[in-house]
């Protein structure tokens, strides 16, 4: 019997880095929602919430579809392409007069981004050797919360040095990034064909997409990274402006206290990687994060506590959440209806959590809008619940 392959760490770190390129294009929304409201476009709650969920439109039609396309081509030539598109949209959109045309290039943006988040993600867990691959899948579902902070972060830090910042400029500043990955990533990864066989080639793309819809195991998946994303980000997509308009804070201080919160859930998806690594059953990792949750939100958005105490809670619901993600990522390989159907499965379960994103800032700046903050809490807390019962079952 031949040994399995050792995990190439350094294509899989590759891999994760494009994700997190992918995840910048998401924090640039977050650390300029404050810019977004000043002038020339000047716009409001809702409008804004339209500007984060606006890359999520595509990823919640599409990115099952585009996880069957993503499996027949060459893992390396959608990556470069990706961020060839990125780099484009992004300049467009930095470029902006109005926003029609700014949340039309988000919308085109989203697809470049769906299709990396997918990309990467599957390519992780078909290098990764068995005895990894758990590991590997939640060091990939550390992408998207780094990605967010490090911009939040860096964002901040530009402004607190009295640099003039305005979120044109941020866009721009992404473009070169993403151009500048597609050429690394083109130099340094090798080709990785299609793992689909000659046969399921040949099978439709609908067939594809049959026969994972079907899979009860990728459908609870869907659904609790559904509930996970709604909870997620209508929370981390409007801190900036809930710590401003909550707690006091100056946009420099919102912005950094922005960025260590979301790094928090970085750390909660490594923790899920050791914890599976030692035995714990994903699923009860899902269920402990989401029992965090139901904790925290009353907390934060019902209680009048001293900014120090709400940030705690703030940096427990963000960082408990986080090892979610790793553990449901770790569980997409192992429902797929087969190695070739993985890339579809996991495109299932970032359609769930792309519906989560689009609805999540959407209800909870309308909702923000209409009577205040405190009224968000009542949509969150029904999630935070509805996970924790969900992941039981997977």
């Amino acid at each position: 019997m031949t040994p399995p392959s050792p995990t190439p760490w350094r294509y899989i770190a590759l891999a994760i880095f494009v994700a997190v390129i992918a995840a910048f294009q998401i924090g640039k929304a977050i650390i300029a929602l404050p810019l977004l409201q000043d002038a020339p476009l000047h716009l409001n709650l809702r409008q804004t919430g339209q500007v984060i969920s606006a890359l999520a439109i595509v990823g919640a039609v599409l990115a099952m579809p585009l996880g069957v396309l993503i499996a027949r081509v060459d893992a390396r030539r959608v990556l470069v392409a990706g961020l060839v598109v990125i780099a484009l949209t992004s300049g467009v959109g930095g470029s902006a007069p109005s926003v029609g045309l700014l949340l039309a290039s988000r919308v085109l943006e989203g697809i470049a981004v769906v299709t990396l988040l997918i990309c990467a993600s599957s390519v992780v867990g078909r290098l990764a050797s068995p005895a990894d691959r758990d590991l590997a899948m939640a060091f990939s579902s550390t992408a998207v919360p780094s990605g967010i902070a490090l911009v939040l972060f860096v964002a901040t830090l530009v402004s607190s040095l009295g640099i003039p910042l305005s979120w044109q400029a941020i866009w721009h500043v992404n473009a070169g990034l993403a151009m500048a990955c597609a050429v690394v990533v083109l130099l340094a990864l090798p080709p990785l064909p299609p793992v689909a066989s000659a046969s399921t080639q040949q099978h439709s793309i609908w067939d594809a997409i049959r026969s994972v819809g079907r899979s009860r195991g990728a459908q609870l998946i869907a659904i609790c990274f559904g509930l996970y994303a709604i909870v997620y980000f209508a929370f981390s997509g409007f801190l900036p402006l809930l710590l401003r308009d909550l707690l006091g804070l100056s946009p420099i201080q919102a912005g950094f206290v922005s960025a260590g919160i979301v790094a928090a859930n970085v750390l909660g998806n490594l923790c899920s990687g050791t914890l599976m690594r030692h035995g714990m059953p994903p699923r009860r990792i899902i269920s402990g994060c989401f029992s965090i949750a139901v904790i925290c939100i009353p907390c934060l958005f019902w209680l009048n506590l001293p900014p120090g105490v709400a940030i705690g809670f703030a940096v427990a619901l963000i960082g408990g959440m986080g090892g979610a993600p790793g553990a449901m990522t770790a569980i997409a390989p192992r429902v797929a209806p087969s190695p070739a159907l993985i890339a579809p499965t996991i495109g299932l379960m970032m359609q769930g959590s792309y519906v989560g994103q689009l609805v999540g800032p959407l209800s909870a700046g309308a909702l923000a809008q209409a009577g205040g903050w405190s009224l968000v809490a009542w949509m969150l807390l029904p999630m935070a619940v509805g996970g924790a019962l969900l992941a039981r079952k997977l």
